[in-house]
């Protein structure tokens, strides 16, 4: 199964999906000492993926609402920029908003955002204010306020910034093979086990690199 999860791992990563579906069949093994055939569909994946959190109204009969969570969709639901670079933060509940109000106060603050509910019906509004505000401050000026807080908040990185990154180095998550092209730096298993831990085996095969090594497997060999 492993093997066939991988060859259908791109480019939508159904094998997020067939790895918990695999759970059920051993069990229904040793139950009935039957095997299964088991199926995971790149667009069904992504449907129940989408779906889970976007489902909204229309999950009901007759619908409550169209398909979609509001405040996922919001167009200034996103990083924020800073004076410096983007942050990702979530001033989410009333006192992380009653904190960060008091801290910063920002020109817009007032009544009509002082509950979570009066918030979530105007949410574009304060993700866009939010977001004016936080072009006020470097990164980690804000990253320094906002831990003082206790509001979760976390640098946006860029992708050559995460091999240099202090946790991930810190975690040997890099890992250096040999290949004929020179050493190559391969991201390593995100998931540790303690008896039998997974590491790169090394660079991909060059074209026809175990053409004769099938071939045998085939008794093909002299073809």
């Amino acid at each position: 199964m492993p093997v066939q999860l991988s060859l259908v791992d791109q480019p939508d990563r159904p094998s997020r999906t067939g790895c918990p579906a695999t759970t059920p069949k051993p069990c229904h093994r040793e139950r009935t000492g039957e095997g299964q055939e088991v199926e995971v569909g790149m667009f069904e994946t992504m449907a129940a993926f989408m779906l889970v959190e976007h489902a909204n109204g229309a999950m009901f009969s007759p619908p409550l609402g169209s398909a979609a969570y509001p405040r996922a969709v919001a167009p200034n639901r996103k990083p924020y920029r800073t004076k410096d670079g983007h942050l990702s933060a979530l001033v989410y509940n009333d006192k992380q908003w009653s904190a960060f109000v008091n801290a910063v106060r920002p020109t817009w603050a007032g009544e009509q955002f002082a509950t979570l509910q009066q918030r979530a019906r105007q949410i574009d509004t304060v993700y866009a204010l939010l977001g004016e505000t936080f072009l006020e401050r470097t990164t980690q000026d804000w990253l320094d306020l906002l831990k003082s807080l206790d509001i979760p908040a976390a640098p946006v990185r860029t992708l050559d910034e995460l091999f240099d990154h202090p946790h991930l180095n810190e975690v040997g998550f890099f890992e250096t093979v040999d290949s004929p092209n020179g050493p190559v730096r391969f991201p390593g298993m995100p998931a540790w086990f303690s008896r039998t831990p997974g590491r790169v085996a090394g660079p991909a095969p060059r074209l026809g690199a175990h053409t004769e090594e099938i071939m045998t497997d085939l008794g093909r060999a002299d073809t």
